[in-house]
């Protein structure tokens, strides 16, 4: 297939649209018609697949190289190019499936301006999960967990929870609790300060957007923030009510 994929760039995003599905757009912009202004072409090129769900699980589980954006997501608009007619289709990437659209192209930046940026899902002490886009650069990911980042992989899934590397040396606040996939519920390890967690295939060389399931995965896994005390010679996780109640989508 022959396709073109836009993003929401979140500079020009007023309404806050992006990662909103086709239903909610209304409500948030007053509007169900899509602003095509609002985006950047991430992609342009050839992909071997013969519908868009396999559009979606390229995009989310095995990136082409060239590409730059973040993993496809709600809100995202899919152009597949008739190669025979020249004529164009647009399909909004919805809550579930993709939905036909209006969309207008030409007013959209230049792939090059577009810059590379994942989903993950940011765990605070104290607070329940959410979901933000940050940069992918060391940078950043540095910025978010305030120090230099440690990859630790203790999970089944190809998930990769990045945190500060010093956290507990630096008397950072304890966050959440480690417990092992085995069944038995172990604590392994606790988390000092922010983390967040993103998807790593082991054959990748970077980190990528956590895709929908598995975010809904440990979003639930780390839904309840703990405070830690001792007892009986060991330390014991327990559940509290958060601080914030704050979510992404």
């Amino acid at each position: 297939m022959n396709i073109t994929i836009y993003q929401i760039n979140e500079s020009r995003d007023e309404n806050r649209v992006m990662f909103q599905s086709l239903a909610k757009l209304a409500r948030f912009q007053g509007s169900t018609e899509i602003d095509s202004r609002i985006y950047d072409k991430v992609f342009s090129g050839e992909v071997p697949s013969q519908d868009l769900e396999q559009v979606y699980q390229i995009f989310n589980l095995n990136h082409p190289k060239e590409y730059r954006g973040r993993s496809l997501s709600v809100s995202d608009v899919v152009e597949i190019l008739d190669d025979e007619s020249g004529k164009s289709t647009f399909y909004f990437c919805d809550s579930f499936g993709f939905a036909k659209v209006d969309f207008h192209p030409e007013v959209c930046p230049a792939l090059e301006q577009a810059s590379g940026k994942i989903r993950v899902l940011l765990v605070e002490p104290g607070k329940v999960p959410r979901m933000i886009e940050i940069d992918e650069t060391l940078q950043a990911m540095q910025a978010v967990v305030e120090g230099d980042i440690e990859e630790y992989m203790p999970f089944e899934d190809e998930v990769a929870l990045i945190c500060n590397e010093e956290g507990k040396v630096n008397g950072m606040k304890l966050n959440r609790a480690i417990y092992s996939d085995d069944g038995k519920h172990q604590m392994l390890d606790i988390i000092a300060g922010k983390f967040f967690l993103c998807y790593a295939p082991y054959d990748a060389e970077r980190f990528q957007s956590l895709p929908d399931d598995l975010a809904q995965k440990y979003e639930k896994r780390f839904r309840n923030p703990e405070r830690f005390i001792q007892q009986n010679g060991g330390i014991v996780a327990v559940p509290i009510k958060p601080a914030s109640k704050e979510q992404a989508r």
